[in-house]
């Protein structure tokens, strides 16, 4: 028997992936006060991704919002993120929110959304990278 087939997979190259963090609600649900939110501080869950920027191809046959001056794409080698998502880039200091997960080929672990820059202050909870 030879060699086992085996699809090829695309991937980000690593020289483009670089740590970014997805922002996530800090805070518990508190039995003592009946079950209510108590809010805490964020907190970062580190992945590799790349920030690129959309393009003329995503403009005609992806996007089905609105697209601004601040839209980019956030690429993953298979970190999953949802619509809402906050996501922190220390290499620009931007904060982008997911607005649109973009369709791709189901059968490899590479993940692109659409994001929206937020102006402002980076999000509190946690320092440097």
């Amino acid at each position: 028997m030879g060699v086992p087939f085996k699809m090829a997979q695309p991937m980000i190259p690593g020289g483009l992936l670089h740590t970014m963090y997805e922002v996530q609600a800090g805070g518990h649900y508190d039995q003592d006060k009946g079950g209510q939110w108590v809010a805490g501080e964020p907190v970062r869950v580190p992945f590799e991704g790349a920030v690129l920027p959309v393009s003329d191809k995503d403009l005609r046959r992806e996007i089905t919002g609105t697209v601004s001056d601040l839209s980019e794409k956030i690429y993953t080698n298979g970190h999953a993120l949802q619509v809402g998502a906050q996501v922190y880039d220390p290499d620009s200091g931007n904060t982008y929110t997911v607005t649109q997960e973009l369709g791709h080929n189901s059968i490899h672990p590479m993940k692109r959304y659409l994001v929206e820059a937020r102006t402002g202050a980076a999000p509190k909870g946690g320092g440097g990278a």
